[in-house]
């Protein structure tokens, strides 16, 4: 099975120079956690979640409204085609402990994005399961959600 066999295709993006507050609305108004951030060229630079928001405004403490989507926004782009194997994006989330991944095209442009969500869903039938095991699915899950070493190199506070 491949990434294009589970990935959601309809897509909400934003731009490095929107507002979180665009942002932020774009997510709450159609129930998601992440917005791939476009370039001016299409490709897919980033991927703003909504606890980047969240942890935006409370270091800034200004309104939304005047901070950009590239102040909040990953520096790190994880990133898996569409043609790839199930398993490669399952491995990326695993390794990077990202929640969703990017699916881009040779060129980098957007195709769709592959979640946890999306991983776990297609574990509901057996004809769905090729290439996904449970306890892979569960292991992904576990390493996603252990805590990331800080800059100091200790897990954060």
């Amino acid at each position: 099975m491949r990434v294009q066999d589970i990935m959601t295709r309809q897509l909400e993006t934003c731009r490095a120079d929107d507002s979180l507050w665009l942002a932020a609305r774009k997510m709450w108004d159609h129930d998601l956690g992440a917005l791939p951030v476009l370039g001016g060229d299409g490709r897919v630079t980033s991927v703003l979640t909504d606890r980047d928001i969240a942890m935006a405004a409370y270091l800034r403490g200004k309104p939304l409204g005047e901070v950009k989507v590239s102040d909040a926004m990953s520096r790190r782009l994880v990133t898996v085609q569409p043609t790839e194997p199930i398993r490669i994006a399952e491995d990326r989330m695993r390794s990077e402990q990202v929640h969703r991944i990017p699916v881009v095209n040779e060129v980098g442009s957007l195709e769709g994005m592959v979640t946890l969500n999306d991983l776990a869903h297609h574990l509901q039938t057996p004809a769905s399961r090729e290439g996904l095991e449970p306890a892979e699915v569960a292991r992904t899950l576990s390493a996603i959600s252990s805590p990331r070493t800080g800059p100091s190199g200790c897990a954060p506070a």
